[in-house]
């Protein structure tokens, strides 16, 4: 697979009124075109702050961010972030109409994934009748319907509760692998990391370097509940507990 972005020396300063806090610290990191990446680390260590400079919407830093100048990137944060006021299938397409990219061939592409998604019959609903994991979902619509080249997700699931979680961070597993997407993942749940990915990166505390990188490797690559009962997961956690460091969260 080919570098679909590189990060060298990436380090961030943040000035305070007690003077400067060095957040992130000489982070070298190759993204592959195709992969899922995850990034896991203390509270407070920089995760969010490395995709904000990731996808470009923090340029206060120093070092060098390659990627090609039509990259196309998404970026999903904890939040939904619907419009109480549009239907959920208004929200779907709102990034779309921003964009004034809405063809057919979009919509097309935002029905199959309401159908992906078993959320067809709600169409005309409004946010205030879902429930979490429903909006999580119709906010997962209006990333992918972007067909970015690099999707970013900050905690999408964590606002939800176990069983609403696995579910659609199956789904999600599932479509990005079947359309071939790379992912970077934001996320403190070590088990979400090891059965979403296909490399997790350990940062420590800050100023975040990182660690280790752990590449995953399981023989079954079809849903993250078959990738949990592969004899190594429990040797992947194991590797990624002892670098995170209980003390230093």
């Amino acid at each position: 697979m080919s570098n679909l972005l590189e990060l060298e020396d990436i380090t961030k300063d943040y000035h305070t009124k007690l003077g400067e806090v060095k957040a992130i610290k000489n982070i070298n990191l190759n993204i592959k075109k195709g992969e899922i990446i995850s990034i896991v680390g203390p509270s407070g260590c920089g995760k969010s702050t490395l995709l904000s400079i990731i996808s470009g919407l923090d340029n206060d830093y120093k070092g060098k961010v390659k990627k090609n100048k039509d990259l196309k990137i998404a970026y999903m944060l904890q939040s939904d972030a619907l419009l109480p006021w549009l239907t959920i299938y208004d929200n779907a397409i709102l990034g779309l109409k921003i964009k004034k990219n809405l063809t057919e061939e979009a919509q097309k592409y935002v029905d199959y994934l309401f159908d992906f998604y078993k959320l067809s019959e709600f169409k005309e609903s409004y946010p205030k009748n879902l429930s979490g994991g429903m909006k999580q979902r119709v906010a997962l619509i209006r990333t992918l319907s972007l067909k970015p080249d690099l999707l970013l997700l900050d905690e999408p699931f964590s606002a939800l509760d176990q069983q609403s979680r696995l579910l659609i961070s199956d789904d999600v597993y599932k479509i990005v692998k079947s359309e071939h997407k790379t992912v970077i993942l934001i996320t403190h749940n070590i088990e979400e990391a090891i059965s979403f990915s296909d490399r997790v990166v350990v940062l420590s505390k800050r100023p975040s370097i990182i660690k280790n990188i752990v590449n995953i490797d399981f023989k079954n690559q079809e849903s993250i509940y078959e990738r949990r009962k592969d004899t190594n997961y429990h040797k992947y956690f194991d590797l990624i507990w002892k670098d995170l460091d209980i003390n230093e969260c």
